[in-house]
């Protein structure tokens, strides 16, 4: 008999016991139980044998976790799993323990990387997840990269201010990635502050005005999923879409940076209404390096490198770290990542500011937090 069946499964059962006799029960009730428990233990060997031979061939099958989407917070990240270094050989060794996560997939992080002097690099890793952030410092502009991998398109995911669409509550990144448990977060699109772009949260359509923006639309898979400008031109193409997508929320600023793997030129952007795409400025994107893989990035300034840039400078990073898709994020002060509940880049001038929503990456692993095994 083949199976498959969790480890925990427990195959053992306790004899069954005869009621203990009397001096006056008669000889035949005295053989009838010893038949019967004979007959039990027949049985029980028989079983126990069955059991057995199925054990020879059992698979063990892995344990999956995801978050549920009706989720207010996502797992508390385990402490032990975070690190801090400016070893690379110690963060390799990491890597080389997330094998079973990362499977085939190769990271743009690699020990070689020609960091920014002064600068650590810091990273968690559990079953589910596996994050890494570090810093270089590229055309004199301080860079900022987060490299992701997770286990579930569950764990990229959206908070709101407030948690309630439309409120006009803005708080800090890093007080939001605090109360979500993220493990790594980056600024969103700062919905609450336009009145243009297509908004989907909780998968429902809040607002479509997506004439003059790029969209990006984060499926239940975890993949990125664009829609150019224009493209989706009634509330019933973009419910389709939702629907045909399995579309759980979007992200309205852009323009779109990098598209099958291709970086979009320039001239693409065309005259882009929002992002200040040809002045130099601190930027902010989240790009998809492979399946339920992910680059976010911040560029600004910090010690000598004091060069912001012009957002065609920021995709060129995006793409040369291996970015299947990238797509821009509300840039200046709003730009800013967190790792482990603090500011990881150097945000405009050394101050956060209140916003709207955060994109975030958790942990799915602590099911008494909020995770479904």
């Amino acid at each position: 008999v083949a199976g498959h069946v969790h480890p925990d499964f427990a195959t053992a059962s306790s004899p069954t016991q005869g009621a203990p006799g009397t001096a006056a029960a008669s000889a035949s009730g005295t053989s009838r139980t010893a038949e019967a428990d004979l007959a039990g233990r027949f049985e029980q060997f028989v079983n126990n044998d069955v059991h057995a031979h199925a054990l020879e061939d059992l698979t063990y099958i892995e344990r999956h976790y995801s978050i549920p989407e009706s989720a207010l917070i996502a797992p508390k990240p385990d402490p032990a799993c975070f690190g801090e270094t400016d070893d690379p050989a110690v963060v390799q060794a990491v890597v080389e323990s997330a094998a079973a996560l990362l499977g085939d997939q190769t990271l743009a992080w690699n020990p070689d990387i020609a960091f920014m002097p002064g600068s650590t690099i810091k990273y968690y890793c559990d079953d589910t997840i596996l994050a890494i952030a570090w810093k270089e410092a590229l055309g004199n502009s301080a860079v900022s990269f987060g490299e992701i991998k997770v286990a579930d398109g569950s764990q990229i995911r959206r908070y709101i201010a407030n948690n309630s669409y439309g409120s006009d509550v803005q708080l800090y990144a890093s007080d939001m990635a605090r109360d979500v448990n993220a493990v790594i977060a980056l600024n969103g699109d700062f919905y609450a502050f336009r009145k243009i772009g297509i908004t989907v949260h909780a998968r429902q359509l809040y607002r479509n005005a997506g004439k003059t923006l790029d969209t990006c639309f984060v499926t239940a898979g975890g993949d990125l999923v664009f829609s150019h400008r224009g493209e989706l031109d009634s509330d019933e193409s973009v419910r389709r879409f939702i629907e045909e997508n399995d579309v759980v929320f979007s992200l309205s600023f852009g323009p779109i940076l990098v598209e099958n793997g291709e970086l979009k030129s320039a001239e693409s952007y065309g005259s882009y209404p929002i992002g200040e795409i040809n002045n130099i400025y601190s930027r902010s994107g989240i790009g998809q390096l492979g399946k339920l893989h992910y680059l976010i990035a911040t560029l600004g300034e910090q010690g000598p490198y004091n060069t912001r840039a012009q957002l065609y400078t920021f995709a060129s990073y995006m793409a040369a770290k291996g970015c299947e898709s990238a797509y821009a994020l509300d840039g200046g002060q709003t730009a800013t990542m967190i790792f482990n509940g603090t500011t990881f880049n150097r945000v405009d001038w050394d101050s956060e500011r209140t916003m709207s929503d955060i994109v975030y990456f958790a942990t799915a692993k602590d099911s008494g937090e909020g995770a479904t095994p």
